[in-house]
């Protein structure tokens, strides 16, 4: 299987919003969160970040992380690889601090409208990142 984080990241932002729409808010909000990760991932990627040579699935650590850590992670990566103006928006608070991938295993009430919308808009801002590094043509 080959990595794609760019379709990897529309595919689930597609599900997510459906899932909101049907009132399946836990759900909605782990792929939203993946959402950003991947979509970080393939700016990343398009920047420099290396595959791990024993499993070219994941990128090599220190990113090899979900989107609660990568989000800050993403911001000096960028810095460091002319890639400034892609993280310039994102020097805010992290919107996805509170989110854990091991929410999958969290009763479904325990995940709040509020959460799911701060999430939302978190990988939304995202996508616009991505938007601009298709654009500029970092990520194909």
């Amino acid at each position: 299987m080959e990595t794609d984080f760019r379709d990897a990241a529309e595919r689930h932002w597609e599900d997510a919003r459906y899932l909101v729409a049907d009132a399946r808010l836990a759900n909605a909000d782990q792929l939203f969160g993946l959402t950003a990760e991947c979509a970080l991932k393939s700016i990343m990627l398009g920047l420099g970040m290396k595959m791990h040579p024993k499993n070219p699935n994941r990128p090599e650590d220190p990113y090899a992380v979900h989107i609660n850590k990568l989000w800050d992670q993403f911001v000096t990566f960028a810095h460091n690889r002319d890639g400034m103006h892609y993280s310039r928006s994102m020097v805010v608070d992290n919107p996805f601090v509170d989110w854990d991938v091991n929410q999958r295993y969290s009763n479904r009430g325990k995940i709040s409208k509020e959460t799911v919308d701060k999430h939302r808009d978190g990988a939304e801002l995202v996508r616009g990142v991505l938007e601009g590094a298709i654009l500029d043509g970092v990520v194909v």
